[in-house]
């Protein structure tokens, strides 16, 4: 458990018989890894360096001088060996935690105002190429950390930085221009120019001689040569077309869009700036940032051809970020593979003299691997977006119609809700330094570890309270006493340091781990302890429990931008 109230109260009996500090006292609790052996625990190896005795002589000798308040919400204090063990009263834990939670209701969870104004960047997407899983992964580990740290009281500007130029946005075009002139599809144009980009792929591998065309495109594009930059913005606005759907299928919001082209100018004006500062310098007609400088490998900050490579743009975006939004803190959500770019561009940006470059973040996060190997939209070996969800919502829908009879329109929104579901809880469920190995199977499980799952917990916890048809009564709450009642509780009670966890350490799946364990107990508690069936005063106060643990659903699912559903 984390630093709540309660643990506070913990340290205010031990402060009065151990010579440390609060916070001390603080870092040194634990929750036993056995409920039997207590709730909260103390260990004594600390003192025991500082003192030279004994740990466990020193925990009797605590134990025998704590005195526990009448009012305390702790029952006892044990002995077990080198540890002083706290036990709840069960009944004051519950009135504790369930009022808390019924006062602060949504509110259940967040941290007060921070100061800190911070820009999460994320979801990145090329033009000219399709939205894939790698893609989903990425917007939903940015998006529910920006829902994470505005709950936690955070400023936060969500942005999102397309790449609408650059070497695929030329090969594409050339593709277009060199085969498919004339050619344009009805429907589906955004992932028809990722097959482009494929295919232009496979023939510069094929015949290398094409480079020199795909490199005279490129130059073009950023000469705004007017034929090249009609097709530019014609072909770019059908990817962006494809992007803002998807977003709004899957409930995602950015205050500021950056766009690629927008920063070339100003990117030239840094690069003659490092060259002035000493930074930068020439090597074989490019402009490169030399090995010696940083530390870390040399890295060419304009081509021979006098074209900008992403990284310089990084800079002049970095400066638009601090200067601009005047933002306390830069978060970057992007593949692992591009760690170095980082390092290379937060070493840069430190020499050019940006003092904020220590307050920039590359929260990095492993591929989506398909069963076969790593996904490439370069060899087309891609699961699509689009593909994913059609193919979650269509199973789905059959589940549905085995159960409910519905209109065709309630099936839709309702198999959309819980494919969406799905998709998201597979994206976040793993911590993002691990590799998602997709897998279809398990990504569309209506069981286990799953986004329906989740949903399905906090539809059978609102099925309850239908079914009683009263409102909870929160007179009763000291008689929630049983095991799996207790546990639901302690459970609930952990959430607002999750979400201290998960915003501070910008790790979204403490969020997910959380809710999964959340509804697993919940899960145990339906099945031993009956509500309805149960004598009066025991089914209002699990009335009030259930009515409780819907809260914190709600409040989780928000912060993983999965919706609740009614019925599955």
């Amino acid at each position: 458990m984390g630093a709540s109230k309660i643990e506070k109260k913990a340290v205010e009996i031990l402060k009065k018989v151990v010579n440390l500090e609060e916070d001390e006292i603080l870092n040194l609790l634990e929750e036993p890894p056995d409920p039997k052996l207590g709730d909260l625990a103390f260990p004594c190896f600390e003192l025991a360096k500082k003192l030279k005795k004994n740990p466990n002589e020193i925990a009797k000798e605590i134990v025998d001088k704590t005195e526990i308040p009448k009012d305390s919400i702790f029952s006892e204090v044990k002995v077990i060996g080198p540890y002083v063990n706290f036990f709840f009263d069960k009944g004051k834990l519950a009135k504790y935690v369930i009022e808390k939670i019924k006062k602060e209701k949504e509110k259940f969870g967040s941290g007060e105002k921070k100061k800190e104004k911070v820009m999460i960047e994320h979801s990145q997407p090329n033009t000219h190429k399709a939205f894939h899983v790698g893609h989903l992964r990425n917007v939903c580990l940015g998006d529910s950390l920006v829902r994470i740290m505005k709950f936690y009281g955070y400023d936060v500007i969500s942005a999102n930085y397309i790449n609408d130029t650059g070497q695929h946005v030329a090969r594409c075009l050339w593709c277009y221009l060199k085969f498919h002139k004339g050619e344009e599809p009805e429907t589906r144009k955004g992932e028809w120019l990722g097959k482009l980009y494929a295919e232009a792929t496979k023939k510069l591998e094929e015949n290398p001689e094409y480079k020199k065309e795909v490199d005279e495109i490129q130059q073009k594009l950023e000469s705004k040569d007017p034929k090249i930059m009609e097709l530019w913005k014609k072909t770019r606005e059908w990817s962006l077309e494809e992007f803002r759907r998807i977003y709004k299928q899957l409930n995602v919001d950015f205050d500021v869009w950056f766009y690629d082209h927008e920063l070339i100018d100003n990117s030239k004006k840094i690069v003659e700036e490092l060259v002035k500062k000493g930074i930068a310098e020439e090597s074989e007609g490019a402009i490169v940032v030399k090995e010696e400088k940083t530390g870390l490998p040399t890295v060419i900050i304009q081509k021979s051809d006098g074209t900008i490579p992403y990284i310089t743009k990084d800079l002049e975006l970095a400066k638009i970020k601090f200067e601009k939004y005047k933002i306390d803190k830069s978060i970057y959500v992007v593949a692992a593979p591009q760690t170095l770019h980082f390092k290379q561009l937060f070493k840069i940006l430190e020499l050019y003299g940006f003092e904020q470059a220590k307050k920039c973040y590359h929260l990095s996060y492993e591929l989506v691997m398909l069963k076969t190997g790593k996904m490439s939209s370069r060899e087309g070996s891609v699961v699509l977006y689009r593909e994913l969800f059609e193919t979650a919502k269509k199973k789905i829908i059959k589940e549905i119609e085995k159960r409910h009879e519905l209109s065709d329109e309630e099936i839709d929104s309702l198999a959309e809700k819980i494919a969406l579901g799905a998709l998201k809880y597979a994206m976040l469920k793993r911590e993002n330094n691990k590799v998602i190995i997709f897998d279809w199977d398990e990504v569309l499980s209506i069981e286990g570890e799953s986004g329906p799952y989740l949903q399905y917990s906090l539809v059978r916890a609102k099925k309850i309270l239908e079914k009683a048809g009263t409102e909870p009564n929160f007179d009763k709450l000291n008689l929630l006493v049983e095991e799996d009642e207790f546990n639901l509780i302690k459970k609930m009670n952990e959430f607002p340091e999750i979400v201290k966890k998960a915003s501070e350490n910008y790790k979204p799946h403490l969020t997910a781990k959380y809710a999964f364990e959340l509804s697993t107990l919940f899960s145990k508690f339906y099945e031993t302890c009956p509500v309805i069936q149960a004598e009066k005063s025991i089914k209002e106060a699990r009335l009030s429990l259930v009515w409780t643990f819907i809260q914190v659903m709600r409040n989780c699912l928000k912060l993983l931008g999965i919706d609740e559903v009614d019925m599955m």
